[in-house]
């Protein structure tokens, strides 16, 4: 069974693509396009829809349906910055370090300068949430955009889900940008590297 990397992309149409990608720009432009397909079709459009469909507010009737999707979206934006920072970095570090280091970038505004409290995000928001199915002591709440992502809250943290997912997205874009500059050839070999390694397992 052959896979898509996104809608109407197959696996094969990438190895062919790779093939190309030293020849011309366009080639790059056209790989580009199918990986930012790929991460909108699986994520940001899926963050997108929770988002929408999250009434603001407990309904009055227990016969009204009540979507609550801060949790199923900072999963979301978990997946993404492991995608991510992968795709930076490759394997050469263990995932928990990767994505310490993502949470250092610079769209989420020194939220999680401090070690200490990234460190504490990763076990108690990523690996809570991907191990356990829940957070451990973070409260994950709405907040408005562009409100600082985390704050202390007694002996744990609350986490802004609105301005962690502007945050993240930023940094999609911001890697779309600098895949774009020929001059970044070692990001441009490491990208070509994780879209082979995810062909291979297709």
């Amino acid at each position: 069974m052959k896979a898509d990397l996104c809608f109407g992309f197959s696996t094969d149409k990438w190895r062919e693509l790779a093939e190309r990608l030293g020849q011309d720009e366009s080639f790059w432009a056209e790989a580009i396009g199918v990986f930012e397909r790929r991460m909108k079709e699986r994520f940001f459009s899926c963050i997108e829809a929770l988002e929408q469909a999250d009434i603001g507010q407990h309904p009055t009737e227990s016969s009204v349906p009540c979507c609550v999707p801060g949790f199923a979206i900072v999963a979301l934006c978990c997946l993404v910055i492991e995608t991510l920072q992968g795709f930076r970095e490759g394997a050469s570090r263990k995932t928990e370090k990767q994505f310490v280091e993502f949470l250092k970038r610079p769209a989420f505004a020194g939220a999680f300068a401090d070690d200490k409290v990234a460190e504490c995000f990763v076990k108690g928001v990523r690996n809570g949430i991907f191990h356990e199915a829940e957070t451990r002591k973070w409260l994950i709440r709405r907040g408005k955009p562009g409100a600082a992502i985390v704050s202390k809250d007694d002996d744990g943290y609350i986490l802004k889900r609105v301005p962690l997912s502007e945050a993240v997205k930023q940094e999609f874009e911001s890697y779309l940008r600098e895949l774009c500059k020929p001059l970044n050839t070692e990001l441009r070999e490491m990208f070509k590297k994780q879209m082979n390694e995810i062909c291979k397992g297709s």
